[in-house]
């Protein structure tokens, strides 16, 4: 069942790889539909943890404020025993908040890593041809080469055109439209 399960992905994964005549271009086109799912999975998973943490990771970050002024407030007071007290609680918050802040990061690339787990499978050892010899590199790369970039591209392309469009559709909300 699960060896089947993932014969379907790897179908589904390698077919776009196979829709051009051209080697490169197929990969390159791959590579990009790749990015561009690892990138929509990545944005999914992101919102579900979001909404999983909900309240929990607002009550941490409320908390570790909270608890850094009355810290700030008794070092003005010159209450040494309060402020390390306050510190440390606060610390503790802080450190609840940064764990829950981590879990959104991961759920974001989890998908990238398993994109180029994948990748590994089909195309380690591979070499592709560069249009020239880079110093250092030669005139081949592996899949790494194309891909993280790609990636990183169409992850930054997402965030601008979500934020624009996030943009577009407050002000016509508020216009009315």
């Amino acid at each position: 069942m699960l060896l089947q399960a993932f014969y379907l992905l790897d179908a589904w994964l390698i077919a776009p790889f196979r829709w051009t005549s051209s080697a490169m271009t197929g990969f390159f086109f791959g590579c990009l539909l790749l990015a561009v799912q690892s990138v929509f999975i990545g944005r999914l998973c992101t919102k579900a943890m979001i909404r999983l943490q909900g309240k929990h990771g607002l009550k941490h970050e409320r908390e570790a404020a909270e608890r850094s002024e009355l810290a700030i407030e008794a070092l003005k007071a010159n209450d040494k025993n309060a402020y390390l007290a306050q510190n440390t609680l606060a610390k503790d918050a802080y450190g609840h908040s940064a764990a829950l802040a981590v879990g959104k990061v991961t759920a974001s690339l989890w998908p990238a890593v398993a994109a180029l787990a994948w990748l590994d499978l089909r195309f380690r050892n591979i070499p592709l041809e560069l249009p020239f010899a880079v110093p250092g590199l030669g005139s081949s790369v592996l899949y790494p080469f194309y891909f993280i970039p790609i990636y990183f591209f169409i992850r930054f392309f997402w965030a601008y055109a979500d934020r624009r469009f996030s943009h577009w559709r407050q002000t016509r909300r508020e216009s009315g439209q």
